[in-house]
């Protein structure tokens, strides 16, 4: 017992410094759907070949028709983003690391296990990247 100096109460009520200016920060923004689609096409052309990004091309025109199932898609995001602070949150949370079954350090967040890296140019960089890239297939073949 504090003797009566110390008054009891409930951590939840103490606002951390991080918190302080919550209310002032925008909300989580949805980006436009073209800047999304435009994003994802430009995502895959190093990673899948010429014909699987003709098709892709495809299927991304039929999704953005205006009045399709993008826009729907879209909209629907737009007001679930106008309902809440972060409309991605929740989602992240729950599929990637409560759904995920796997170990979440490994799969989800490598940069947390490795070394803080200095760099000196675009070469260490680049050195440090392909070794990466080396050590993840590896470890991706012996899973496998």
């Amino acid at each position: 017992r504090p003797y009566g100096l110390l008054k009891p109460t409930a951590l939840g009520k103490i606002p951390g410094r991080f918190q302080l200016h919550q209310e002032a920060l925008p909300h989580l923004p949805v980006p436009p759907l073209q800047q999304t689609l435009d994003r994802y096409l430009l995502a895959l052309q190093p990673i899948i070949s010429e014909e699987e990004l003709s098709h892709t091309q495809e299927l991304v025109a039929e999704f953005r028709k205006p009045g399709g199932v993008g826009e729907r898609l879209q909209k629907g995001l737009e007001r679930r983003a106008r309902k809440m602070e972060n409309w991605l949150s929740d989602w992240w949370l729950k599929t990637a690391y409560l759904e995920y079954r796997l170990p979440v350090v490994v799969h989800s967040s490598p940069g947390v296990v490795l070394p803080k890296q200095d760099f000196l140019d675009r070469q260490g960089q680049l050195r440090f990247a392909a070794k990466l890239i080396e050590g993840i297939l590896d470890f991706k073949t012996m899973i496998d």
